[in-house]
């Protein structure tokens, strides 16, 4: 989890990595699948989510799935650079004109 301290006065604020993902997926209308603890599986947008439960639209139909019954989502493109829009878009500028687009670079980690 991240900290981040909030410029509106309300203190140390939690920023869950699903959070940053679901929003992402959200906001970009990626179609996602999720897969729950009964090996269903639901498809479509998220318009919207909470701590508990994720809606999802397909078709015109809004389906609420339980965050506690979701084994997986997963999205059907490619979800790069969450973290950090303005090193995202220099990287991807870098890359693109190496010809070298392999990295994702923001999920680097050191497990040594």
């Amino acid at each position: 989890m991240y900290k981040s301290n909030n410029s509106l006065g309300r203190g140390n604020r939690e920023i869950r990595l699903q959070d940053v993902f679901l929003n992402y997926c959200r906001r970009e209308q990626i179609m996602v699948e999720i897969h729950t603890l009964d090996n269903a599986v639901q498809a479509g947008r998220i318009i919207g989510f909470d701590s508990h439960a994720i809606i999802l639209e397909e078709n015109n139909r809004q389906h609420l799935v339980y965050k506690s019954a979701a084994v997986a989502v997963n999205p059907l493109s490619a979800v790069r650079h969450i973290f950090c829009d303005h090193n995202a878009r220099e990287t991807d500028i870098s890359e693109a004109s190496a010809g070298n687009l392999h990295g994702y670079t923001e999920y680097s980690a050191d497990f040594s």
